[in-house]
């Protein structure tokens, strides 16, 4: 019985050693070794898009937007990876939900730092602004954070009002959806 045991070993090793020098021989000759280089390309672009925001306390938020931003893509076997990271400003008509009438005008600056990969990834946002209403101007700052797409951003932002009165169409918590288009790389 051992001399079986062992003669089904020999022969197991036998087949696993065939086994990888077959395949070692087969990727040498069906890869492309320019696929598992590290390649790097960076640009700059103009990215104009569109805003939809809506907010807990039951507003509305459409707009547009601009962002200039410095990009850089690394590619490795065939995955690429974005780096974005670029400023702009964000202008937008409050409306309630119910479509009552226009509550504000809200104009934002914004700075953006992105990561992309092939699944998504995610961005970081930094925003300082404020609302025209029919009492005057409500300064306010933004903090979100949001899962990205190389031409899309959707997630939460908070909106912190820099004085003590909130109006009612500021809200605090907000789900955002931004829509870019890259124009221009250069």
């Amino acid at each position: 019985m051992k001399s079986h045991s062992k003669a089904a070993v020999a022969l197991v090793a036998m087949c696993a050693v065939m086994g990888v020098a077959s395949l070692a021989s087969a990727q040498g000759s069906v890869v492309n070794k320019e696929e598992f280089e590290l390649t790097k390309t960076s640009q700059r672009v103009h990215m104009p898009g569109l805003r939809f925001d809506y907010g807990f306390s039951e507003v509305l938020g459409l707009g547009v937007g601009y962002m200039y931003a410095y990009e850089t893509t690394f590619a490795f076997a065939g995955v690429e990876t974005l780096f974005r990271a670029g400023g702009g400003a964000d202008l937008s008509f409050v409306v309630p939900s119910d479509w009552g009438g226009l509550e504000a005008i809200t104009l934002y600056g914004r700075g953006r730092v992105s990561g992309v990969g092939p699944s998504g990834g995610v961005t970081l946002e930094l925003g300082l602004g404020g609302g025209i209403e029919s009492r005057g101007v409500v300064p306010g700052a933004t903090i979100g954070a949001y899962y990205a797409g190389k031409q899309f951003e959707i997630g939460y932002f908070y909106q912190a009002v820099l004085q003590s009165y909130r109006p009612a169409w500021m809200s605090t918590h907000n789900v955002g959806l931004r829509l870019h288009i890259p124009l221009f790389p250069h």
